[in-house]
């Protein structure tokens, strides 16, 4: 048991102040998951406390408020014909880690739609906090409960004996007995590393940057449509470039706007003199839009035009083109 340097007292106060390392552990662990949502974004610091916050903990915290008595069993063997009255309380520390996977697996989905029925607008910052102000009072309710009882009866974590007995499975016994225990255990800590890096860690999905062109409607709705099919020398054309950063990260993005004259003779399509009109370059942030609407004023005449929109990540090298472009699309037009 490890005494905390708080004065004791009835009720609560006297609870924290006898706080067992079970419950410390955990509320450690709470602490840790919270700080490291906000102070980091390291996918391995978050899933070192993600996995027991989600995997662990709820139903842990659940059996020590139902359970906070340590396990008895004054049951003896004797005919089968005898009635008994056989004593059982608490359950076995086996029993106990077991069922806090199973319930916790099972109370995360209620836990996330009681949260977001009370979040509207949830962040990852308000759903840890919500989890682990739930979990902390569950914790600390199991704990008063736990110092309601005789100090004898109380359910304490048996570290030393837990150590000794998993000491002994690795170096005792046969060969071949302590070789299964190893892959028994490399097993269970495998499935739980994987399944709770599985909730921890978001699903981005595809990372990519998708790149079209738009015109603004009389209402100043923006549509895939409306292209102009004619380039005035001289004359000002209005089109937006949208570029939507799906790529998890701030990145820079150079635009170059060509007016291109191409030869499809042979049946494929090559450039055979190109017009640079613009060159712009704005930092996106992920999840963003940007709307590039820059001004052209093209020189070129003639037919077999097309406009090409060239994006690049970072700088734009001297002479762009599709090949080199990370994205690039264009619309046909006459001058």
């Amino acid at each position: 048991m490890v005494e905390l340097p708080i004065v004791k007292n009835n009720g609560l106060l006297r609870a924290l102040g006898d706080l067992q390392v079970d419950v410390i552990a955990g509320l450690v662990i709470l602490i840790g998951a919270s700080m490291s949502v906000l102070y980091t974004d390291s996918t391995v610091v978050r899933a070192v406390f993600g996995i027991p916050l989600l995997v662990f903990l709820p139903g842990y915290a659940v059996l020590l408020v139902l359970f906070p008595h340590t396990y008895t069993d004054t049951r003896v063997a004797r005919p089968a014909l005898v009635t008994l009255n056989r004593t059982r309380t608490g359950i076995t520390f086996v029993e106990r880690m077991v069922l806090s996977f199973g319930i916790s697996l099972a109370l995360i989905p209620t836990l996330g739609i009681l949260i977001l029925s009370f979040v509207p607008q949830p962040t990852t910052v308000l759903v840890v906090g919500a989890f682990t102000t739930i979990i902390a009072a569950g914790l600390l309710a199991g704990e008063y409960r736990r110092q309601q009882l005789a100090e004898t009866d109380r359910y304490d974590v048996p570290v030393k004996s837990w150590f000794t007995a998993v000491v002994e499975s690795f170096t005792t016994g046969t060969a071949r007995t302590r070789r299964l225990n190893v892959v028994l255990a490399a097993v269970v800590v495998l499935s739980v590393v994987g399944f709770g890096y599985a909730l921890t860690v978001p699903n981005y999905g595809e990372e990519y940057t998708n790149l079209s062109l738009l015109t603004q409607q009389s209402d100043g709705e923006f549509v895939a449509s409306g292209y102009p099919e004619t380039l005035s020398s001289g004359e000002t054309t209005e089109l937006f470039a949208s570029v939507t950063n799906n790529e998890r990260e701030l990145i820079q993005y150079t635009l170059v706007v060509q007016l291109q004259r191409v030869d499809t003779s042979d049946g494929s399509v090559s450039v055979i003199e190109y017009e640079e009109l613009a060159r712009v370059s704005q930092e996106v942030a992920p999840g963003e839009t940007w709307a590039a609407n820059p001004e052209l004023t093209p020189e070129m005449t003639g037919s077999d035009l097309r406009l090409t929109y060239l994006l690049y990540k970072g700088d734009a090298p001297a002479n762009p083109d599709t090949e080199s472009a990370y994205r690039s699309t264009y619309i046909w037009v006459s001058n």
